[in-house]
């Protein structure tokens, strides 16, 4: 019988995989496809699927949805959704997916800094080490020069991202309460899609929504994006989120840089540089300090599996 927390490292390891090829994806069609367009109908797209499970999902707990976790999911959505799914798609238009994946690492450490604070997380030192470790990298990966893939401002952009998903992921834990996982994340993609519709339309790129000819040649990688990196991605990375805390669940996301920057240099060529790699081992340095003994309880749990 495998354990509770071993299934939640299993849903968060399938929802990072997920994750790490929508960097490569969303570079494959920048050109073609606007970021806030690409924005709102991963979010719009996904959060329909997502809502054609939510009745089966309540029935199945007994719950029903109440004004409290509505107005939870209505904030909520303003970080976890919109902002970070805006803040994304521009990094990526000003930055390579494997700068944008090694940057998104650093993430668990702004997670375990807002645990502490929000959810009283133990600090450590080596959780202090790798704090101090994962900013060092991230201050290299600063100092990169100015490229076709990489630029200060794509820089800022995912920065921003993170600290954003950060604090969505603490705030997650803190407030869903029983509404964790599927029922959560279905309602915040509905909040963040609708606040992304004014801009979608202030935007202009609505001919991919009256012209078949002109989604046609975008609709395989876009249906992807919302279905594949976005709906079922957030859902497996919610549902694993239940069953274990908030720095366990994000340290996870270590699979992302090395995986999402193989898949950019292998698919679109981009250049691996000394700074990113640097910056990569500094950041993954990091994670390892900070998750050290989460690392010792994920050994035990699958050795009860």
């Amino acid at each position: 019988m495998i354990s509770q927390e071993a299934k939640g490292f299993l849903y968060l390891i399938v929802g990072i995989v997920l994750w790490s090829t929508a960097e490569v994806v969303i570079r494959s069609v920048n050109d073609v496809v606007s970021p806030i367009f690409l924005a709102w109908f991963r979010f719009a797209l996904g959060s329909l699927v997502l809502m054609a499970l939510l009745p089966m999902e309540l029935k199945r707990r007994q719950l029903k949805l109440n004004g409290k976790i509505l107005l939870h999911a209505a904030w909520m959505a303003v970080l976890g959704i919109f902002l970070c799914g805006i803040t994304l798609q521009l990094a990526l238009v000003h930055a390579g997916a494997g700068v944008v994946a090694t940057t998104y690492g650093a993430a668990p450490i702004m997670v375990f800094v807002f645990s502490r604070i929000l959810l009283g997380d133990p600090m450590t030192w080596p959780r202090f080490l790798g704090v101090v470790c994962g900013f060092a990298g991230i201050c290299v990966l600063a100092l990169s020069e100015e490229s076709v893939t990489f630029s200060l401002l794509g820089f800022g952009y995912i920065l921003f991202n993170i600290t954003c998903f950060a604090l969505f992921t603490v705030f997650i834990k803190k407030y869903a309460g029983p509404f964790g996982g599927l029922p959560i994340t279905a309602l915040c993609f509905v909040f963040g899609s609708l606040y992304m519709m004014p801009f979608m339309f202030w935007e202009g790129q609505t001919e991919l929504l009256t012209s078949w000819t002109a989604f046609r040649e975008v609709a395989i990688p876009i249906i992807y994006l919302a279905i594949g990196t976005t709906g079922f991605a957030y859902l497996f990375y919610f549902m694993g989120l239940e069953k274990v805390d908030a720095t366990q669940a994000i340290s996870v996301i270590l699979l992302k840089p090395p995986l999402a920057t193989f898949l950019a240099w292998a698919t679109l060529g981009e250049p691996v540089t000394w700074n990113l790699v640097f910056a990569m081992v500094l950041i993954l340095g990091g994670l390892y300090l900070v998750n050290l003994m989460n690392r010792l309880r994920l050994g035990r749990a699958l050795a009860r599996a």
